[in-house]
């Protein structure tokens, strides 16, 4: 978990401000590697170390591999900027009342679930996803679901809000499978 300073929601606490690991990005990654070993590939004319007839024509004084290489190299550059934006972008919010997921940067989306609404809390982990321990928490509230993608030890953040699951409004009756409250 990556916690963050945070001010407090109308006089609740903060309890974890986090944001998605890198590997919610990993399509954009997975481009940047593709790009940058194209890049290389071309940049050292491998093809025509191979092949004495492997064409390579010269636009302007230059060499199409070069201009390749150069043209991968910024499809490389492209996939990092777009990655560090998706999960910079990105931050979830756990107060002592609700559950908020903001995304976006020039449209603001902003989820907010209270506890109040809460019916299940899924934890939901890959095997190379357990050796790393990263996961995906699903909130439900029977209507609707929020994702929290790709957080460190997520099994802690799912106890975080398992615990807090139970937590109703005061309607005078308690919780199904809660001891009565002492008051």
């Amino acid at each position: 978990m990556i916690p963050e300073m945070a001010t407090d929601h109308a006089g609740e606490q903060t309890l974890l401000v986090t944001r998605p690991t890198r590997l919610i990005a990993l399509r954009y990654w997975s481009a940047l590697v593709l790009a940058l070993i194209l890049a290389a590939v071309l940049g050292l004319r491998i093809p025509s170390r191979f092949s004495s007839t492997f064409p390579n024509p010269t636009i302007v004084g230059v060499e199409l591999s070069t201009i390749l290489a150069g043209f991968f190299l910024f499809v490389a550059l492209l996939a990092f900027f777009a990655a560090e934006l998706k999960r910079k972008t990105t931050r979830y919010i756990i107060t002592d009342n609700k559950i908020i997921r903001e995304d976006g940067i020039l449209n603001k989306n902003t989820q907010m679930i209270p506890y109040t609404q809460l019916e299940r809390v899924d934890l939901h982990q890959t095997f190379g996803q357990r050796i790393l321990k990263i996961g995906t928490i699903v909130v439900d509230t029977g209507d609707d679901t929020l994702k929290i993608d790709m957080v460190r030890h997520p099994a802690k953040v799912q106890e975080l809000l398992s615990n807090r699951l139970g937590r109703r409004a005061w309607t005078g009756q308690t919780p199904p499978g809660q001891p009565p409250a002492n008051r």
